[in-house]
């Protein structure tokens, strides 16, 4: 298992040559995710998530991200959702951009999900409101987002999943402002621990970017710590 993850990186990481472009904007960069989403009933359950955004593959970060929330499943299929997430954000390699700034978000999710045979739908509605640091200034915008996305389930503990998200102003002009569309491969290594690696085309109104994504997530259940005791 472990040889097959590292091919599949290898086979990712290779990609770079064909994606990389001319233009700086174009460079290929790469997310690094450490993640976990805890159980803590049959209801309820918490997420965390740090990232490492690099504009290229482990130089120039661009942003530092650091979330939290909490989600409470409503019935089968229905879930919301709420969290905080603080960014750090430095855009130093591009022209003509403020020094680096940080950013304070409140989000609120909507989550649908069903299943087709094996495949996994998931549905996810996001509000966002942003609180924008610069200078003892604050700066408040808002996006929607609607992300739609599959998971297919293949060999022991493996699966493929692809994803697009739309993100939307709330109140600002334009109204688009950035589309996400992404692929990807994960791996269940225990019951505790799950790995993803993929790649993402972040299109904007300007510049398209593509990213590699590496991920790792902790998956701790404590409704079964408690059934034990």
């Amino acid at each position: 298992m472990i040889k097959e993850r590292i091919v599949i990186l290898v086979f990712l990481l290779g990609l770079t040559p064909l994606f990389a472009q001319n233009n700086a904007e174009d460079e290929l960069g790469a997310w690094y995710i450490l993640s976990s989403n805890s159980k803590i009933s049959e209801k309820f359950s918490v997420q965390a998530q740090t990232q490492f955004r690099f504009y290229e593959i482990a130089s120039e970060i661009q942003q530092f991200k650091i979330r939290t929330g909490v989600k409470y499943r409503v019935m089968e299929g229905l879930s919301v959702g709420v969290g905080y997430a603080y960014f750090r954000n430095d855009f130093s390699y591009l022209e003509a951009t403020p020094p680096a700034f940080d950013e304070h978000r409140i989000v609120e999710d909507v989550y649908l999900d069903h299943n087709v045979g094996s495949v996994k739908v998931d549905h996810r509605a996001r509000l966002e409101n942003r609180f924008i640091v610069r200078d003892q200034e604050t700066d408040t915008r808002h996006w929607f987002r609607y992300m739609f996305k599959i998971t297919y389930p293949f060999l022991n503990n493996w699966s493929a999943d692809v994803y697009n998200e739309i993100w939307l102003n709330v109140g600002d002009e334009p109204t688009f402002a950035q589309n996400w569309l992404g692929f990807g491969v994960s791996h269940k290594i225990n019951d505790l621990l799950k790995s993803r690696v993929g790649y993402q085309r972040i299109h904007l109104d300007g510049p398209d970017f593509d990213r590699i994504l590496i991920g790792i997530t902790f998956t701790p259940d404590f409704t079964k710590e408690k059934s034990k005791s």
